[in-house]
This record gives structure tokens, C-alpha cells and sequence, in this order.
């Protein structure tokens, strides 16, 4: 007997995760030894009680000068962290982040070239004295969302001619996070020599880097290093200003983001990946937790095998399917039509590419069912053919008519209620919000109310289980698979950007899903409870 293929591909699948996962862990976990070990090196911060930590933004990657507070042509005082315990590990709740308001850069800061961030720790005692130098380039050149395409008021303002195309800028996180790449206990020098950090090993001590992250912000997030003055669009171009918070990170969590990080830049180049997915990933590593990302991509795999399960059971149960009693095929067609408007949704906000095909994939699944669930017919009256339900040889045709026509009464009472509701959204949306044109109004305008009355898509579903008092011809194993899916992707939506859409829709499948569930157990207690009186009534004659 022939093993089905899920049989066989998850457990592969896990094994492989597994197997990845092993080695990562062996290659990122730190190769603590005894003291007084022959290879034993001992971080040369760990006994050092207070330092200050300043940061500095500078058009030239060498260190500043020890008096790094005072004024500079070519560099800018951000702020500083006083009085910080280098090996303390709960300090970072403590100490406030630095807002940066409104900043006054130098005029040098805005001719479009590179801007490093200098992280400087020195003694509280003695600043004079550096003890540790990180400088890292933090500027990008970035086509921002807004810049690429003028917006404007569509009721009030006329469309901009002979604007030239708008170019790249130089631009800076809206987030940056520094500290200390912490390690208390002694480490094997060979070894970490073997893992290519030779560069910190200095004889017995060991010389980490201060931690500096810039992935808390995505690529297109980034503010521009541009004048309103001098700026294509100057309603655009918001005041300069960003956070710097203190967070420290442990040596493997350290090596761990660096080799993800490496992973990421390598497909992005070699197979030419979306940069909004790509940044998207790398902010799940972005942080000082280990538990985030163990989270984050732990609930990834779930994701993709949970929804494998369920499209892999749902398409097997319609291939299987002869007999179409108590589904509803306007369920179906609104669920596709969803589907074409969250795909042009996607595709008009210029962003992620993955989202669009996994929303082509469910758009063919529909159509696909569509054509299993429906069938034309002839007509005497115009148009000369109908769309009408196939039904099974064992069918009761006048009780499915008698339902299918309350159901189209249902959403034409629908209908009724919700037309209104989306020509006040939609009218409210044209005239206090900006948009590209007029055809993205109309896009974005439907996306939301699609996504915001997607429940009404299992109303006729939901109606035909309450007029059947059944949902046993339901595929139960698919839809189980589907909903921890939907719940998993509800946590998903928490953790990960995709467009803002797009995360109203996860939550907006559990309601149906709890709504189905209130029917299966509501209808089976009331066959159980018809069973047990007919059982009554036999024994009594």
C-alpha cells in the first residue's frame, strides 16, 4: 500500500528544519571553557563597572575626536547612555531611549552622500579615555513610497505636470539600537578563530564590537536626508528625527543575525527578491531577544505546513466530490471575487510580491471549485443560458431551490445594508485622504471594504448550514487545518509587516470559523437529542 505523499513530505520536511536549525545552533553557540584554560579568553569589558555610551552621526567613518560633544562641520552629537554596566543584562529596561526631535544637521549632511554613526564607549570618569569604537554606514539611498508617485487630494487638487521622475536620497533609520555584545564567561580562542572572529581575539582577552542594529527599520521606511526647500515634493519630506534605544546582545545571538543577515543579502542579489520581503524577514531577526525570532520563524514553519495541509485536504475532498448538496456557490464566487480585489490591492501599494501569489494561488483554487460546484444551462428567457448549482443523482432539487432562493433573499438584505456603509466609507476616503490617482482610490477604497466586510463572503454558507441544520457535508479536516492556520497567521500578522489590508483579513476569518464551529456543535446535539427520543419511543411500543 502506497504512503499518501503528506505522509512522506512533512516529516521529510521537519527532519530537513531540523537538521538546519542543529547546525546553526552548533556554529552560533558560544564555546564557553574553564577558567585558566590554554585557549581561555575573557571579555575585557566584563569587569569594567560604568561607562558612558555616545553616539555620534559623522560623513566619515574614522573616530571622532575625544571631545566628540562639542559642534563639528562634518559631524553631528546625537545623545548619550551614562552611567552604563557593560555586563548587566536587565539595565536596557531602565534607561530611557533617546528621542530625536527635529535635528540640525549641517549643511554638508544634505549633498547626498554617506552618513556613518559612531557609537562610542568611554569611562564616566574619564571621557577622555575610549575604551571601544563602532562606526557602521547607516545611510541608504532610498526611493521612499511617496516620492516615487505624487499623491494629492483628488477633489481639490489637479495632477502634477511635468514633474521629473524623482531619485534615490540618502536617508536614515527611523530606529537604531546600540549596546554591547555581552559574554561573561571564558571563551576558546581556537575556536572562535575557527568561526572566522579571529579580529576580536587579542591575545587572552577578547575585544567585541558594540552592537549596532539597523534592521528594526525597513528600507522603505527610512527618513530623507532632503531640505523642503530643495525636495520634488516638499509636503513630503517630514523633519529629520529618529530613536536610539540601548540594547545589549549576547556573542551567539550576535553571530547568529550576522550569518542570517549574510543569507539575506545573498538572495536578494543572486535571485533578485522583493526588497520589501527581504527587509521584512531580516526585522524578524532585528532586536536583542533569541525568543523573537524562535517565535517568529517557528510560527513561519507552522504556517506553511498547517496551510499545505489544508490545500493539499481541501483540493482532494472537491476531487473526490460527486455530489453537491448544501454548498453554496455565491460563497465560493465572493470569495474569488475578494480575491482579485486584494490581488489588485497588493499590486497597486508597489510592495511585497509574496502576498501576490499566494493570493493568485487561492484565486485558481476558487475557480477551480467553481467549476466542480456550477454548470450552464440552457434558458428560454435572455440571456438564452443560466449559472446554476450541479446537483447529485440523490438530490431533493425543489428543497435546494426552496434554499437557494432564501439565500439570494439573504443577501439581498444584505446588500441593502452594507451599499450605504460603502459609499460613506468611500466618499470619506476621497476627500481626507491623498492618493496617486484616481484608479488607486477606487482599488484601495475596494480592498477595504472587502477586507472589512469579508465575513458577509461565508454568509450564504453559514445560512444554507442553519436552513439544512447540518454541516456534516462540509470538509471538516480541510477547514480545521485552514482555521489553525487562520490563528496561526493571526500571530503572524502581530509579528510581521505586510500591508495593513492584509492583516485585517486574518482576524476577519475567525469569526467565521467560530461561527461554523457554533453550528457543528449546536446541530449535533440536536440529531442526538432527535435520536434519543425516537429510541424513547421504540422502546415504549
Amino acid at each position: 500500500m502506497w504512503l499518501p505523499i503528506n505522509k512522506i513530505l512533512i516529516p521529510g520536511f521537519f527532519c530537513l528544519i531540523g537538521y538546519e536549525v542543529y547546525n546553526l545552533f552548533l556554529f552560533c553557540k558560544p564555546p564557553r571553557v574553564d577558567r585558566g584554560s590554554a585557549n581561555a579568553v575573557v571579555w575585557d569589558l566584563s569587569s569594567v563597572e560604568k561607562l558612558d555610551l555616545g553616539v555620534v552621526l559623522s560623513l566619515s567613518d574614522a573616530m571622532p575626536d575625544t571631545n566628540f560633544r562639542a559642534a563639528h562641520k562634518k559631524q553631528v552629537f546625537v545623545g548619550e547612555f551614562a552611567g552604563v554596566e557593560p555586563a548587566s543584562i536587565s539595565q536596557a529596561a531602565s534607561l530611557p531611549d533617546l528621542e530625536v526631535r527635529n535635528l540640525s544637521l549641517p549643511r554638508g549632511f544634505y549633498n547626498n552622500g554617506t552618513v556613518y554613526l559612531h557609537v562610542l564607549a568611554v569611562l564616566s570618569s574619564n571621557s577622555s579615555q575610549v575604551l571601544r569604537h563602532t562606526a557602521v554606514k547607516i545611510s541608504r539611498h532610498v526611493l521612499q513610497a511617496g516620492r516615487k508617485e505624487p499623491t494629492r487630494y483628488l477633489l481639490s487638487e489637479k495632477a502634477s505636470e511635468g514633474m521629473g521622475a524623482a531619485k534615490p536620497v540618502s536617508s536614515l533609520p527611523r530606529i537604531i539600537e546600540v549596546g554591547f555584545v555581552q559574554e561573561t564567561e571564558p571563551l576558546n580562542g581556537a575556536a572562535l578563530m575557527e568561526k572566522g572572529l579571529s579580529s576580536y581575539v587579542r591575545g587572552s582577552s577578547l575585544k567585541l564590537p558594540l552592537f549596532i542594529n539597523t534592521l528594526v527599520s525597513p528600507r522603505d521606511e527610512y527618513v530623507p536626508l532632503l531640505q523642503p526647500a530643495k525636495a520634488d515634493n516638499p509636503e513630503l519630506i517630514e523633519p529629520l528625527g529618529f530613536d536610539v534605544r540601548f540594547r545589549s546582545i549576547g556573542v551567539g545571538y550576535w553571530t547568529l543575525q550576522h550569518q542570517i543577515t549574510m543569507a539575506f543579502d545573498d538572495a536578494e542579489k543572486m535571485m533578485q527578491l522583493n526588497e520589501y520581503d527581504v527587509d521584512s524577514f531580516k526585522q524578524m531577526i532585528g532586536g536583542s531577544s533569541p525568543f523573537k525570532i524562535v517565535a517568529v520563524y517557528g510560527i513561519a514553519v507552522l504556517h506553511l505546513v498547517f496551510g499545505y495541509l489544508a490545500f493539499t485536504n481541501d483540493l482532494s475532498f472537491w476531487r473526490s466530490k460527486t455530489s453537491f448538496e448544501g454548498f453554496s456557490s455565491n460563497s465560493i464566487a465572493l470569495q474569488a471575487v475578494t480575491n482579485i480585489i486584494s490581488f489588485l490591492y497588493v499590486r497597486e501599494q508597489k510592495q511585497t510580491k509574496f502576498v501576490m501569489y499566494f493570493i493568485a494561488i487561492r484565486f485558481c483554487l476558487q475557480l477551480w471549485k467553481l467549476r466542480k460546484l456550477t454548470t450552464l444551462e440552457r434558458s428560454a428567457k435572455f440571456p438564452f443560458f443560466c449559472w446554476v448549482n450541479r446537483a447529485g443523482a440523490d438530490s431533493k432539487l425543489e428543497e435546494l431551490q426552496d434554499i437557494a432562493d432564501h439565500e439570494r433573499r439573504c443577501m439581498r438584505y444584505l446588500a441593502i445594508v452594507l451599499i450605504p456603509v460603502v459609499i460613506a466609507f468611500c466618499l470619506y476616503r476621497l476627500v481626507f485622504y491623498r492618493f496617486r490617482s484616481w484608479y488607486s482610490w477606487a482599488v484601495l477604497s475596494l480592498a477595504v471594504c472587502s477586507q472589512a466586510g469579508g465575513f458577509v463572503v461565508m454568509t450564504p454558507q453559514v445560512f444554507m448550514n442553519h436552513r439544512l441544520k447540518s454541516v456534516e457535508h462540509l470538509p471538516w479536516r480541510a477547514l480545521t487545518y485552514q482555521a489553525i492556520n487562520t490563528f496561526i497567521d493571526d500571530v503572524f500578522a502581530l509579528c510581521v509587516r505586510m500591508p495593513e489590508i492584509q492583516k485585517y483579513s486574518a482576524f476577519r476569518d475567525d469569526i467565521v470559523f467560530i461561527i461554523c464551529c457554533g453550528q457543528r456543535w449546536l446541530y449535533r446535539k440536536k440529531v442526538s437529542n432527535g435520536d434519543s427520543v425516537q429510541d424513547e419511543k421504540s422502546k415504549e411500543e
